[in-house]
């Protein structure tokens, strides 16, 4: 499962709702028969039958079976999650947080630094965060770094340059 974002606010009276993107988001997502709505503690299956831009990580959203804004109202606050099991969508153009999660670092010698436990959002490019033993080491997500990404091995291969392992 994935969070693709947290229903916000409803929009207008016709029943629309504001989503605000996750750092998982990518809009091909939103045409999946997989989505889910969670919250308060339930959770039920949801389509998308319109999207459009809604400013800045902002998504607005009809949803199917959803009239009336407070029909909207309701949803508000819920996470929108997609099933990642059988993906029904293209997948995201560049790699997404929960794709890098769990994957395997590997030096250039092939010896295993540790895992990537998440990933820090920043301007100029991600970073990974990668359990090494006890500590914590940040991998900057850069091609003179990053030299491979096999998701389906469950890899990635870097060559970092000297010191930064240190940090």
């Amino acid at each position: 499962m994935v969070v693709l974002g947290r229903l916000v606010k409803a929009v207008g009276l016709g029943g629309e709702v504001k989503l605000l993107e996750s750092p998982d988001f990518w809009v091909e997502a939103l045409g999946s028969h997989r989505l889910l709505l969670e919250g308060a503690g339930a959770r039920r299956s949801v389509q998308v039958v319109a999207e459009r831009p809604g400013g800045p990580g902002m998504r607005v959203l009809r949803l199917e079976g959803v009239a009336g804004r407070e029909a909207a109202q309701a949803l508000v606050g819920s996470e929108l999650v997609l099933e990642l099991e059988t993906l029904d969508v293209a997948g995201p153009a560049f790699l997404r947080p929960f794709q890098w999660r769990g994957l395997r670092v590997h030096l250039a010698d092939g010896s295993l630094l540790g895992l990537v436990e998440d990933v820090l959002d920043s301007p100029a490019h991600d970073v990974l965060i990668v359990r090494a033993g006890g500590r914590e080491v940040l991998v900057p997500a850069v091609p003179d770094i990053v030299k491979e990404v096999d998701l389906e091995s469950g890899l990635v291969r870097i060559e970092p340059p000297p010191g930064l392992l240190e940090l």
